[in-house]
């Protein structure tokens, strides 16, 4: 009887070994990953599934554009310049744009220069602001609106020009330009400008 059970745990080893030791012919099937569609790849993105389109080592950088710019002179509730900025980052990536935002309206038809800014306690120096963390903080990954009011302090007249400064979040300069209003001052005059720069 302990023989028969020697041999039995013999066999059974030897049979172990042989089936390790085996290897099938048959080529390893692979099961075929057919590639994302784009609404696949923003799903995934949105659960945290990795995107196997992209490399690891293809690092996207944010990108601000100002792709739109409407203004509006006002006179109710208060007189001013209604500015809006609409910012876009068309860059597919996770990071967010980062940037600062100044507007500065004027005003010289009066006789006397007339100087509105945004946002209203920034100190300037000359022509440019002081402190560039004092403008309106840019911080988006794919699209930010920045609306901005800058009163006007007489009773008649309007902003003539407005200049826009964008600096990035390291205090370099990236945008001065100046827009011509065309205002006259009545009510309710509007202008959209589509830039489409890049910043």
């Amino acid at each position: 009887m302990n023989r028969l059970i020697v041999v039995l745990v013999f066999v059974l080893f030897g049979c172990l070994i042989l089936a390790g030791c085996t290897s099938s012919d048959e080529p390893a099937v692979e099961s075929e990953q057919q590639p994302l569609d784009e609404e696949a790849v923003a799903a995934a993105r949105t659960r945290g599934v990795p995107d196997r389109g992209r490399s690891e080592d293809t690092k996207l950088e944010p990108v601000v554009i100002l792709s739109e710019i409407t203004y509006e002179w006002r006179t109710s509730p208060d007189r001013g310049l209604q500015v809006t900025l609409d910012f876009t980052n068309p860059a597919d990536s996770y990071e967010r744009a980062r940037g600062y935002v100044f507007l500065i309206a004027e005003s010289t038809s009066s006789g006397s220069p007339i100087k509105g800014v945004y946002p209203w306690n920034v100190s300037m120096e000359g022509d440019l602001p002081e402190d560039h963390t004092d403008g309106a903080h840019l911080l988006y990954r794919d699209t930010q609106q920045i609306r901005a009011f800058i009163p006007y302090p007489r009773s008649s007249g309007a902003f003539e020009s407005l200049k826009l400064f964008l600096y990035d979040e390291g205090g370099r300069l990236l945008i001065n330009r100046t827009y011509e209003l065309g205002f006259t001052g009545a009510p309710g005059e509007t202008r959209t400008v589509n830039p489409g720069f890049d910043l």
